[in-house]
């Protein structure tokens, strides 16, 4: 797999957002945003069914639940807010989808109905990769880049580290750290604001 790099511009990635909104693109709104706020590696997201996410009156769920493929380890993913509206306007927009629980969130676009099968993982980078062109990212961004962006987010804000390790399912803080793309500007910048 090719390294990624985390967005690390918030504006750039509120500006993919809005692009998205603009172009009334909700399926891929709902993507960006549950790819960066739950940290989910790519196969697991896109496996997410309409079960998954509604309860079974339509209304988006507080959590669910997950065991991913690639640690086997069971992980409990809040709904935050802005999530929450976006199933919301999902439901709206895309109300045969939700009608089923075993519709796939994330269908492909080539079969019929669309929601039998799963978006495939290449569509989504390809999906990645127009959004964060349109906003001047000049990177090729890859399936890592939301979950990464999602633990950069996290540290910039002060979480600590095993709390994020926690969240991406890392086996080892030292792999937590490498993930995190820590420059040594941002090293050198924190030791001298700690300089005692």
């Amino acid at each position: 797999m090719k390294k990624t790099s985390p967005i690390r511009s918030l504006k750039q990635l509120q500006a993919i957002k809005n692009i998205l909104i603009w172009q009334d693109k909700v399926r891929d709104l709902l993507l960006l945003e549950l790819w960066v706020n739950s940290a989910l590696r790519i196969t697991d997201l896109l496996s997410l069914q309409v079960r998954h996410l509604y309860q079974t009156d339509g209304t988006p769920v507080e959590f669910f639940t997950l065991r991913e493929r690639k640690t086997g380890k069971t992980s409990k993913i809040t709904i935050t807010p802005k999530v929450k509206a976006t199933l919301k306007r999902f439901r709206e927009k895309y109300h045969k989808v939700v009608s089923d629980r075993d519709n796939y969130v994330f269908y492909s676009t080539r079969y019929m109905p669309h929601w039998i099968k799963q978006m495939d993982r290449r569509n989504a980078r390809v999906l990645i990769n127009k959004r964060t062109k349109s906003v001047g990212l000049k990177w090729s961004y890859w399936w890592h880049t939301l979950r990464k962006t999602r633990g950069y987010q996290a540290r910039l804000k002060g979480i600590p580290l095993p709390l994020i390790m926690h969240r991406l399912n890392h086996s080892s803080l030292a792999v937590t750290k490498l993930y995190l793309c820590i420059t040594d500007d941002e090293l050198e910048e924190a030791c001298m604001k700690i300089d005692l």
